[in-house]
């Protein structure tokens, strides 16, 4: 795709542009480069520094950390609309790896662009600093479920609660995750060995909150789920 077939309206479905300016939108159109990354490719690694300030078009990206032992923890998924670096302005190397979940197309500026736009335009610093002040409050959530004394099928319930709002699909009978979901992906999200995530979920497939069926999660009662994980 070229600068030239991203049509304004592109621009305009984004909740990170919905309120900036008709001058700002026609610099965004003039401005952009489009990348396209494949499934498993990383647009960010860890400790890089970049000179470009990437937007997801299409596509989501998982955004993880390694531990010591060099296991993954997914902190979160983003997709369209979302900024993919977790800095704009001290130029530090990235905190984080951001690698495409599946086949993915990325807006990308020159940060010092994108930096003077949010200069002359206050409605897009506004939405710049909603998204980050939004991942700071999902990683407090997340650090509220982190103890070791919380049970893991609750760890998990929480954590499918939260995927079933941000990709949740209406079914017949309730919700599906929009998400292909393997017991390694989910034991990443969540800080866990797969074996461990494994008995998990058969717990909460027992109790009738939940099925697993080909790497997808149904929810027949999202209430039912959001009450487990909040239960003592």
């Amino acid at each position: 795709m070229d600068m030239q077939k991203i049509h304004e309206s592109v621009f305009n479905k984004m909740a990170l542009f919905s309120t900036v300016s008709k001058n700002t939108i026609q610099k965004l159109k003039e401005e952009v480069r489009v990348c396209h990354f494949s499934k498993g490719e990383y647009v960010i690694r860890d400790r890089e520094v970049t000179e470009l300030v990437y937007i997801v078009l299409s596509g989501k990206v998982s955004v993880y950390k390694l531990s010591e032992n060099g296991e993954k923890r997914i902190i979160f998924i983003l997709d369209q609309g979302h900024i993919l670096n977790d800095d704009l302005v001290q130029n530090l190397p990235s905190a984080v790896n951001c690698e495409c979940f599946e086949e993915c197309c990325m807006l990308a500026y020159e940060k010092a662009m994108f930096i003077k736009l949010m200069q002359t335009d206050f409605e897009l610093t506004k939405a710049v600093l909603g998204q980050y002040s939004s991942k700071l409050r999902r990683t407090y959530r997340q650090l509220k479920n982190a103890p070791t004394n919380i049970a893991m099928e609750k760890k998990i319930a929480a954590k499918l609660y939260r995927l079933c709002h941000d990709y949740g699909i209406p079914t017949s009978d309730g919700y599906v995750i929009d998400i292909p979901l393997s017991v390694v992906y989910l034991s990443q999200l969540v800080g866990a060995q797969r074996e461990t995530v494994s008995r998990a979920l058969k717990k909460l497939i027992d109790a009738g909150l939940v099925r697993y069926e080909h790497k997808k999660i149904y929810i027949s009662d999202l209430k039912a789920l959001g009450d487990y994980h909040k239960t003592k």
